[in-house]
């Protein structure tokens, strides 16, 4: 039987090549989607004539029920659920001297609140089901290159991504050693919906190295943490160097 792996928004851009990596890996696909139906149901249909084995699964991460449902529902039907990769993610603009409490409520729910919960069934469904020790239970956040080279823009994201590199820390800690917790922190990957491409191309050099993160490179830092059966609490940042001399505004502005 196979193993199976949740992948939050895993209908659309990178979800999407998270999913189609991990078919190539032979893990079955729990596919997660909010409000891209058709999109997860396209996603589902590519996937499975790439001979993979893909269920799709609905939960809105505003509404804490529908998560709790679907970890209910996972614990249930997924019982060689063993992997999670928290890729879903909320993002607006917003700054310190005009954030709202309903806006940076939302970004803590979403980035933050709902992978603690999900990485917590994963875990109790691992000892519920008696699952023994393997380097395949895992957990991996995508969190941002940005939590590494502060700005002062995109105030309630930043914030709620800084929470989610600490989840990591702390599940890592908590979870071991039936689970292995890790993260990804991507810089400029993919353009923004709506982004020209020149656009991006500028975004994407700038940098110490004048190239950020490509698609690939998310992959391959998540086969590495995936088959590394040492690495737990570890954050992988993939950012050519922004990190190290940071702008003082974000560079999508």
């Amino acid at each position: 039987m196979k193993k199976t792996v949740l992948i939050t928004a895993g209908a659309k851009r990178l979800g999407r090549y998270i999913a189609e990596y991990m078919i190539e890996e032979n893990w079955s696909i729990a596919l997660h989607y909010n409000s891209s139906k058709i999109q997860a149901e396209e996603t589902a249909h590519f996937l499975f004539n790439k001979g993979g084995d893909v269920s799709i699964y609905c939960a809105n991460f505003l509404n804490l029920e529908q998560v709790e449902k679907l970890i209910m529902e996972l614990s249930k039907k997924e019982h060689c659920w063993r992997g999670l990769i928290n890729n879903a993610g909320l993002f607006r603009y917003d700054q310190g001297d005009n954030y709202e409490h309903k806006i940076l409520n939302e970004h803590i729910k979403v980035n933050f609140l709902m992978p603690s919960l999900l990485i917590k069934g994963l875990y109790k469904n691992l000892i519920n089901n008696k699952k023994k020790k393997s380097v395949f239970n895992t957990a991996i956040n995508i969190i941002d290159a940005k939590v590494f080279g502060l700005n002062p823009d995109y105030y309630s994201y930043t914030l709620s991504k800084l929470s989610l590199y600490g989840l990591t820390k702390m599940a890592a800690l908590s979870y071991a050693p039936m689970l292995r917790v890790n993260g990804i922190a991507p810089g400029i990957t993919l353009p923004a919906p709506g982004q020209m491409e020149e656009d991006f191309k500028k975004s994407h050099r700038k940098n110490l190295l004048k190239r950020s993160s490509s698609v690939k490179e998310v992959l391959m830092a998540l086969n590495f943490l995936i088959k590394s059966p040492s690495i737990t609490g570890h954050i992988s940042i993939l950012d050519g160097g922004s990190h190290l001399s940071p702008p003082k505004r974000d560079v999508a502005l």
